[in-house]
């Protein structure tokens, strides 16, 4: 490893407050650094996660994305652009073990640890054993290198005084990137970044404030806050704290990002007859599905429990190869998992649906549309008049066999 990545500043060793109080880590190109890490074959050679149904580029290797290979490329265009690539479909079973075996490493570091998605999180470095920074370092390049040893895939950290700056650092140098920003200096680090670089400001937001002469963070606190209200409206004061480098989240260890949803159903009477409880499952998971809609994330495992009047449970569920938000995906699952689940011929007290095993949302793009895209574009388009309406306005057919 080289070591010049942890060399830090030490000007700012004496603060009255921890330079450093936040790290942020950010696994690179995860779902490929996976199969290269359990593939040696792989190492050192463009390769893409995706294709399979919905026909678009999940994840692409630094040696890809040299070539010119992004997500969500469609597979068709990325073997036009880079003929040598190789495509892989998705192991998600894998990304999550090795995923777990990250977080497991983190706690080591210390025990305050939130996983914010499948590849990244923070560490309170405040619960570690004193805060000298040259402590923090140390642990912190202990974590770099038993990731890169043991699991052989690299992540890139970052340092700061809040979660904010920590997550912005932590992206700037990747792959393998390592940045670290003493309290103090937020303000003079974030000036001079991209507007992009800083959460919250989407694509248009970004091109409304491009339209108006807006190129680096710092332009948002050198312009008057009128100026900016009717580009911002009501986050102009929150995006203006931002550029500010102010941050007073806590890390959240014992409320990490829901990884899972659920909804359960306890019927008036018990019931015996498998299509009714189908249907009331039916209902449930189109629920499931707008939530994770409106989170901008996909699940990949349904889960369903069931308990019978005299009060015993039985719980079965089962995973997509790849992660969805579409009910086309999800209810062709629903009556075999139902009759995996229901083992006993008594009758049923409670129904409860599940999704979990999330990841973020990624979606074809608008010029190259396929099947999928169409489906996603239909359902929030019934999750809009559903919303407006009342639920279950308007919903799938559904017929149990």
């Amino acid at each position: 490893m080289n070591q010049n990545r942890f060399v830090t500043d030490k000007v700012n060793i004496l603060s009255h407050k921890p330079p450093f109080a936040v790290a942020h880590f950010d696994a690179d190109a995860f779902f490929t650094s996976v199969e290269q890490a359990a593939d040696r074959r792989l190492r050192n050679r463009p390769v893409a996660v995706g294709g399979g149904r919905r026909g678009i580029i999940a994840c692409a290797s630094y040696e890809a994305r040299a070539k010119g290979i992004y997500t969500p490329m469609p597979t068709s265009q990325a073997r036009q652009r880079c003929p040598e690539l190789i495509i892989l479909p998705g192991r998600f079973e894998l990304y999550e073990e090795f995923s777990q075996n990250v977080f497991g490493l983190c706690r080591d570091i210390t025990p305050t640890v939130e996983q914010t998605s499948i590849d990244e999180g923070y560490l309170d470095l405040t619960s570690t054993q004193g805060t000298n920074p040259s402590h923090i370092i140390k642990r912190l390049r202990k974590l770099d290198e038993d990731i890169l040893g043991w699991l052989k895939i690299t992540v890139s950290q970052g340092l700061g005084a809040n979660k904010l700056i920590s997550q912005i650092a932590s992206k700037l140098h990747k792959p393998h990137g390592f940045m670290a920003v003493p309290a103090g200096r937020e303000r003079a680090f974030l000036a001079t970044l991209p507007l992009q670089n800083l959460p919250g400001i989407g694509p248009r937001t970004l091109q409304r404030l491009t339209d108006c002469g807006f190129a680096r963070i710092g332009d948002l606190l050198t312009c008057p806050q009128e100026e900016l209200q009717p580009i911002l409206g009501k986050r102009t004061e929150p995006i203006r704290q931002m550029a500010r480098g102010e941050d007073d989240r806590r890390i959240l260890p014992e409320a990490p990002p829901a990884q899972s949803m659920s909804q359960q159903k306890t019927f008036a009477a018990d019931q015996e007859e498998e299509a009714v409880v189908c249907r009331e499952a039916k209902i449930l998971l189109a629920d499931l599905l707008t939530r994770l809609r409106e989170q901008n994330k996909q699940a990949r495992t349904l889960s369903l429990r069931l308990r019978y009047c005299d009060w015993e449970t039985s719980e079965r569920h089962e995973s997509l190869d790849e992660p969805s938000d579409l009910e086309s995906d999800f209810l062709p699952l629903l009556p075999s998992l139902l009759r995996r689940c229901w083992q006993r011929r008594v009758r049923i007290r409670l129904l409860a649906v599940k999704l979990d095993n999330f990841y973020p949302s990624f979606e074809q793009t608008k010029l190259w549309p396929d099947q999928t895209s169409r489906r996603r574009k239909l359902a929030r388009a019934m999750d809009q008049i559903n919303h407006q309406y009342g639920p279950h306005t308007l919903h799938h057919g559904f017929r149990f066999p």
